[in-house]
């Protein structure tokens, strides 16, 4: 039984070759310590993912915009995550990591 891990101030992170996105953020239970999960792979719920590992992400508050900005995400893709993950979110993934791959 895979426990959900939560993470505060997440953000979302390309993998290296631009084939998927992972996940950034502050675990809850490890005293806000900086955690990175595998690649998502699945949608549970807006604000619930799995990953390739199996893992299930609790995100907890909004997208960490400033971050994500800092680090040159387009506002338009930062924006479609603000609410957590769509049911549209892989298409919205694969055109982000399509112009990145350009």
């Amino acid at each position: 039984e895979q426990k959900n891990i939560c993470l505060t101030s997440w953000r979302i992170k390309v993998m290296d070759g631009n084939s998927a996105i992972f996940l950034e953020g502050k675990r809850k239970d490890r005293k806000d310590q900086l955690w990175h999960s595998n690649a998502v792979t699945e949608r549970i719920a807006s604000n619930q993912v799995r990953t390739s590992s199996g893992s299930v992400y609790l995100l907890q508050g909004r997208i960490d915009v400033a971050s994500m900005r800092k680090e040159g995400s387009p506002y338009q893709f930062i924006k479609r995550f603000r609410f957590g993950f769509s049911t549209n979110w892989k298409k919205y993934v694969e055109e982000f990591l399509e112009e990145r791959r350009r």
